[in-house]
């Protein structure tokens, strides 16, 4: 155990700063987030606005996104009334809500600024929250999920993803290259964009176009992971088959296998599936480019998601390239008509890439740097055992040092749950190799509230401490 003793008064701080999240929702108990799936299926006839409107960022995608045929209907800019690219602005995300009308938002605004301007889109219970930014503080990820949880009026797109986007319907609420898209039946979910856009435009050039696209994100908790993603494929008319594109990091990609598998039993025609996993051939522990894009101790690798999903009948592809030709052989081999499918496309079959022209430019007489050492990554966000020791002393925490080898000890830890989008404390009552995740027990547990006294009593039992007397067990709880 790392934590082994905290006073009383830090105690009341922590709870009194995790109890300081308010309500937002007017949701009736009985429904939840996952009722909000079906807000994912956007169309010609969804009305959109934008969060930070007027922004040069918003701007720009807004006059791309409505020449070619979004419903954007006006924006939010903070205490300001009037009028942008000839549609209204006003004040706040509510005011909007009762004069336009609208079904979507885009949050075009910074990180620092994203956390507060999805709130009051939940507050104001607009359907579909689309939130494009990178680096929004996991922290604050973390409270938007609190509060989600907790209302059945409201679903996320996001944060850190290219949005969604729907080519039959023209509604584009991210910023998706449109050129490579084209209207067809092909259902696309993935947690990287460009990934996303590879494989779009391959169907594409094979004349498959697509229905809709909807970008999980990178981030270490996404609003909409790939089940939910797959169960609107599933009763959605427009899409006759699906592609994935996944990628290290998390277990998502493993409860979709879970999921299809399921679906298979209970479809007699499933709608055929291909995917592609990234970071096959990625350096263990190598940092990648995503928040979200690091294993777990006891979590599984890339290969391991290749391998769950093609356990499962899933038509695996190793390059983006070449999700167009295979298909068109798997759609074949489902028995669906395959010509009927493209013909119904208005896709773009000679699409070709375009190529850069290029300039050499004078070679320097500087000396460089290894190439080993060039390539290195680096984070200034991450921080070192040491650095993370300190700032628990902030909260009066006593840090023991790491257990010697041949004497028994347990391991308790507090990570993030991507399933629940919650925190999660894991307890194991050994930290010998091999056995220690097989043995651990996940907790999730809700932010901004804490664990429960039945999940500590719970995390006694697993860590085989329900036999500590009376005294030990209550300064735990308390």
């Amino acid at each position: 155990m790392l934590c082994r003793s905290c006073n009383l008064s830090t105690r009341a701080r922590l709870r009194q700063t995790l109890v300081n999240s308010r309500p937002f929702t007017s949701s009736l108990r009985r429904h939840g987030y996952d009722n909000t799936i079906g807000n994912l299926k956007i169309g010609d006839d969804t009305r959109v606005i934008f969060q930070g409107f007027t922004g040069k960022q918003a701007t720009a995608n807004a006059q791309e996104s409505i020449a070619w045929g979004t419903n954007i209907v006006g924006g939010v800019r903070p205490g300001k009334t009037g009028e942008h690219l000839g549609l209204p602005v006003l004040p706040t995300v509510r005011k909007a809500m009762e004069e336009l009308k609208p079904h979507a938002t885009g949050i075009y605004v910074a990180a620092h600024q994203a956390t507060a301007a999805i709130e009051e889109a939940i507050e104001a219970e607009v359907p579909l929250i689309v939130a494009v930014a990178e680096h929004i503080p996991l922290h604050d990820i973390l409270r938007i999920h609190s509060i989600l949880q907790t209302q059945s009026k409201s679903r996320l797109v996001g944060a850190n993803a290219p949005g969604i986007i729907s080519a039959i319907g023209k509604c584009r609420i991210g910023f998706q290259p449109l050129p490579t898209f084209s209207p067809g039946h092909v259902g696309i979910v993935a947690k990287s964009g460009t990934l996303s856009y590879e494989a779009v435009a391959s169907l594409t050039r094979a004349g498959l176009g697509q229905s809709l696209c909807i970008g999980m994100g990178g981030d270490v908790i996404a609003g909409t992971n790939f089940v939910d993603a797959l169960r609107v494929f599933e009763n959605d008319s427009d899409t006759e088959c699906i592609v994935l594109i996944g990628e290290v990091g998390g277990t998502s990609e493993e409860e979709a296998a879970d999921w299809i598998r399921d679906y298979k039993k209970r479809v007699q025609n499933p709608k055929p599936i291909a995917a592609l996993i990234g970071g096959v051939c990625a350096k263990p522990g190598r940092v990648m480019g995503h928040a979200g894009a690091w294993a777990a101790p006891g979590e599984g690798n890339s290969l391991t998601k290749w391998k769950a999903l093609e356990n499962v009948g899933v038509t695996m592809v190793d390059h983006p390239a070449k999700f167009g030709a295979t298909m068109k052989q798997i759609l074949s081999s489902s028995g669906r008509d395959v010509k009927g499918i493209m013909s119904s496309a208005n896709s773009a079959v000679n699409q070709k890439r375009g190529y850069h022209t290029h300039q050499t430019r004078p070679q320097q007489n500087t000396p460089l740097a290894s190439s080993f050492a060039a390539s290195e990554p680096k984070r200034s966000l991450h921080l070192q055992p040491g650095q993370s020791a300190d700032l628990l002393q902030d909260y009066s925490i006593e840090i023991s040092p790491a257990p010697q080898e041949g004497i028994e000890s347990r391991l308790l830890a507090i990570t993030i749950d991507r399933t629940a989008r919650s925190p999660c404390i894991i307890a194991s009552p050994t930290t010998k190799e091999g056995q220690m995740y097989q043995r651990a027990l996940h907790i999730p547990f809700t932010y901004g509230i804490g664990p429960t006294e039945k999940q500590i009593t719970r995390v006694l039992e697993q860590l085989h401490l329900d036999a500590a007397p009376p005294a030990a067990k209550a300064a735990t709880v308390n």
